[in-house]
């Protein structure tokens, strides 16, 4: 539906391949990555002591024809920094100098106004992170660097370091392989690891998925709740209050899908992303079950290592989800989308913890509870999965708010419970 939809193709300095449809580069997108469905063809004639280095070439060329020679070259150039980081700096327990140094690396290219060059873009920093994969090489860089220095990874071989960042089923918006996950997985049996139905199947829910999202981004365009709410009607503004959030669910999800898909048709165990977030009875649940190698990453390489749960819990709860909001950008309704997820998460350790006590103790008040029926009843079970479902609604919503009008929609909403 979404090619069908297709009204230009055309080629131009920035990449090969243009699909425009309403100004979007459909190539640049999760979609993209199909193009890269012939050389997975091509990648079961190489030679399996050539597969290594075909992984990244192909890669670099799906960069090419997608992003532009420029984007290409800052890849590359950028793999090959990480390389030259893990051979100098991964050294046992001293892993935080190069590190530093290398997120310095990084912030400067993603901060830094557009530079000359590479082609232009309207959002440099939104495009460096998600399209391009620049992002995901850091976090990839990172995790080699302290687990090597940590004596958990060997040194990577040149050859399989350069093909684990570039890998282009995962470069742009993951999942985030661990090295020796995809190490292992170079080296094995493709044969025996191919899964052409599971990939075939995998790569229709991404396209099912996708193509869903573009019906409700059509249907219900949110940038209106945002624009202009006072004078919505309470049948108009919640189908957009809903739709906003799932939209970003449905387009990364369809990534994914897309990614793991094509790695199944490689011969490659691309690890899931998503574990039916929205079923979610708490906000710690959400976290596990969305983005589930990002919050892997977060936990290891950050929540542990300032502490994790031994000490300032709550600090730690929002360093990481600050981290997790400027990931994305800089926008204020990204910040306190951030700080909505790490004061959540703090409630929630608080509550978990007095409630445990509370049943340990069979107090009175867990008692009145009980006989309510509501420990461990569909009520309570129903009851806490609306509330950790609207919270998250509510403050994805707020994240996807760039010109910070959420606030006009909670004063109508308002208004429109007769409140005010």
């Amino acid at each position: 539906m979404i090619l069908a939809t297709t009204i230009q193709f055309a080629f131009r300095p920035d990449g090969l391949i243009h699909f425009m449809q309403d100004g979007y580069d459909l190539p640049r997108g999760p979609l993209g990555l199909l193009l890269y469905l012939p050389f997975v063809g091509l990648f079961w004639l190489i030679r399996p002591k050539y597969r290594t280095a075909y992984l990244i070439l192909s890669s670099l060329l799906l960069s090419l024809i997608t992003l532009g020679h420029g984007y290409t070259l800052a890849i590359a150039a950028l793999a090959i920094i990480g390389l030259i980081f893990v051979r100098e700096f991964a050294i046992p327990a001293r892993p935080w100098p190069g590190i530093a140094i290398l997120t310095v690396i990084y912030a400067a290219l993603l901060y830094c106004p557009q530079p000359s060059w590479l082609p232009p873009v309207e959002k440099p920093f939104y495009f460096y992170l998600h399209w391009a994969g620049i992002g995901f090489i850091f976090l990839k860089t990172v995790h080699v660097i302290f687990d090597v220095s940590n004596g958990k990874l060997p040194a990577p071989t040149t050859g399989g370091f350069l093909a684990y960042l570039l890998f282009a089923p995962t470069l742009r918006m993951g999942p985030i392989y661990r090295y020796d996950d995809f190490s292992q997985q170079l080296q094995d049996n493709h044969l025996r690891n191919l899964k052409i139905g599971g990939g075939l199947l995998r790569i229709f829910v991404g396209l099912v998925r996708l193509g869903i999202m573009a019906v409700v981004m059509d249907k219900f365009p949110f940038d209106t709740l945002f624009a202009n709410p006072q004078n919505m009607s309470f049948g108009q503004m919640m189908p957009l209050l809903y739709a906003a959030p799932m939209s970003i669910y449905l387009w990364i999800s369809g990534y994914i899908d897309l990614s793991i898909g094509i790695g199944r048709l490689m011969g490659f165990r691309v690890p899931e992303n998503f574990n039916y977030p929205w079923r979610a009875t708490s906000i710690a649940e959400f976290w596990r079950r969305w983005h589930i190698t990002l919050g892997a990453w977060l936990r290891d390489y950050l929540y542990i290592p300032l502490g994790g749960n031994r000490r300032h819990v709550p600090i730690n709860y929002i360093i990481i989800f600050l981290f997790t909001a400027v990931w994305h950008g800089t926008y204020l309704g990204y910040i306190c989308w951030g700080l909505s997820q790490g004061i959540g998460m703090t409630v929630w350790r608080y509550w978990s913890r007095y409630w445990q006590k509370q049943r340990e103790n069979n107090t009175q008040f867990y008692r009145i509870f009980a006989r309510a029926r509501l420990v461990n009843s569909p009520i309570n079970i129903g009851l806490a999965w609306l509330l950790s479902f609207h919270y998250q609604i509510v403050t994805i919503a707020w994240f996807m708010d760039e010109n910070h009008q959420l606030r006009l929609v909670g004063q109508r909403f308002i208004e429109l419970l007769g409140f005010n």
